[in-house]
């Protein structure tokens, strides 16, 4: 008599995940230049009158290992956030960038106990954290205001340890960091 294939459990749709990273290297670049989409305007599609005509940017990547949780400690990972002024409309959206609307364009509400409260369509996620294949190592890159950058630059600069603290949702097949930051205490330890 034959047994019975196992049935293999489907992973649940969304999973979380706190990592606690040390920081063993940090590169820092910082660049400024004429909006480029200027002189090439085939590649202008997103400029408007009120884009920066001087494109600065601020680029950190931070290598590391992990710490916690346990089935992810000694994995490596590279984390890149680069901050631009030229990205304004991501770095300033609003919570009502994202209200969901009807076809009318009005915003959506429902009723929760009574009161009207609006629905959302959130982003997926702040950036994408990839596995590289056949290796325990991650790969992220990270949009994020100048003002992080700079304020993650004096941390930088500090002398002390440094940990990232990132919070993942896992969605099917991607991982998205809901959260990220950059501290002097390891996350783990909290």
């Amino acid at each position: 008599m034959n047994d019975p294939v196992p049935r293999r459990k489907h992973p649940s749709e969304e999973e979380h995940t706190h990592l606690a990273i040390k920081v063993e290297h940090c590169e820092a670049s910082v660049e400024t230049r004429i909006e480029p989409g200027i002189y090439q305007p085939q590649y202008a599609w997103d400029l408007d009158d009120d884009s920066p005509l001087y494109r600065t940017t601020i680029q950190l990547t931070f290598s590391g290992v992990a710490t916690y949780p346990e089935r992810r400690a000694g994995e490596a990972y590279e984390l890149t956030i680069y901050g631009s002024n030229s990205d304004l409309r991501r770095n300033e959206a609003m919570v009502k960038d994202v209200q969901a609307r009807n076809e009318h364009g009005s915003p959506k509400f429902r009723t929760y106990r009574g009161k009207q409260i609006p629905i959302y369509n959130p982003p997926s996620g702040m950036g994408l954290i990839d596995k590289v294949r056949g290796e325990p190592r991650w790969t992220a890159w990270l949009p994020v205001s100048r003002l992080f950058t700079s304020d993650a630059l004096a941390l930088v600069n500090s002398g002390r340890s440094l940990f990232l603290a990132i919070h993942e949702r896992r969605s099917k097949r991607a991982r998205w960091i809901q959260g990220l930051s950059l501290q002097t205490i390891d996350p783990a330890e909290e």
